[in-house]
Parts: C-alpha cells; structure tokens; sequence
C-alpha cells in the first residue's frame, strides 16, 4: 500500500504541489515535443482522458499526439496558476492553460488554433508519484488564425523540433526515449 510521507503538513503540501505541478508540465512539454512516453507518465494505467472528441485512456492519448506531432502538427502550451487540493493519496487540480495547435489546413496553408482553457485533474499517488487517473479538458475561449503569413520565420530563430532533436532536451539533462 502506497503511503503519503509523513512530515509538516505545510511542508508536505508544498512538495504535494510542486509534484503535481511538475507533472503538468512535464505532460505539456511531452505534447510540444511529441514525446509519447513523456506524456503516457503523466498518467495511470487506468487512466480516462476526455479531451473533446477524444474520450479514452491518457497513455492511448500520448500515442495520438505523438504520431500527430510526427505527422507535421506542432503544438505549444503556457500554462497558468494551479489550484490543487490534495486529500491523504488523492488531488484535485484545476490548471488554466493556453494551446496553439499549428497544422495545414484544408487548402493546404497553415493555421494555428489557439485555445485557452483548463486542465480539470484527478491525481492518484501510487509507488510514491502522483499521477493523473482523470483528466478533463475545458474550454473556456478558441480562435483559428491564418498562419502562413509568419513575419518571424525568416528572423532565424532556432525552430523547435520534436524530442532528443530540440535544445530543451540538452539543457533539462534528458536522453532520447527516456520518461524522466
């Protein structure tokens, strides 16, 4: 049986947050990145995912964003301020975000769909790691933009590129395939 640490309450609801907070936005870099197997560890094994259309398990998830990243669709998340509430081996945790998914269209021009909305969590902590067991995806607002006219992409900016191949994975110290 997994048991919470037992330290000062105030102590341990800090790390209780920063755990979970740390999942979120290891999940988010996953998706940007199209990392599955970061975004499947963000989840439990029997883990639900309801994500508009999309309504299964986070680990088939993480599949589905992967090979949509390898596809061409690139995504990017800024997430905002995290309420969470955690009850003995159990959270809750609302977390406002916003996403631009950018993909060709269907005259082939790109567009970039922006969203804000919230990331309603359920957390379970299981072998001593919180993980999310139910996810729901709000959305609060959306927009579709044109995005081929893109006054920066010529500025030589370093483009992102999908795991081991983006600087990010150098600078957090992570291997390619690795979930850590």
């Amino acid at each position: 049986m997994d048991e919470t640490p037992r330290t000062n309450p105030v102590l341990q609801e800090m790390i209780d947050h920063y755990e979970i907070r740390k999942v979120i936005s290891v999940y988010c870099h996953g998706c940007d990145r199209g990392d599955e197997a970061r975004i499947a560890d963000a989840f439990l094994e029997d883990s639900l995912d309801i994500h508009g259309n999309y309504k299964g398990s986070g680990k088939a998830l993480a599949k589905r964003v992967a090979d949509a990243a390898a596809g061409g669709v690139t995504s990017t998340h800024l997430l905002g301020q995290s309420l969470i509430h955690v009850t003995g081996l159990e959270a809750g945790a609302d977390t406002y975000f916003i996403a631009n998914v950018a993909m060709k269209g269907e005259d082939d021009r790109e567009v970039a769909h922006l969203m804000g909305g919230r990331y309603v969590d359920t957390f379970r902590r299981e072998e001593g790691k919180w993980k999310i067991s139910k996810r729901i995806v709000v959305r609060d607002w959306s927009i579709s933009l044109d995005a081929d006219n893109d006054w920066i992409k010529s500025r030589n900016f370093v483009p992102g590129q999908l795991k081991a191949e983006d600087p990010s994975y150098a600078v957090l110290g992570l291997l390619a395939g690795l979930a850590k």
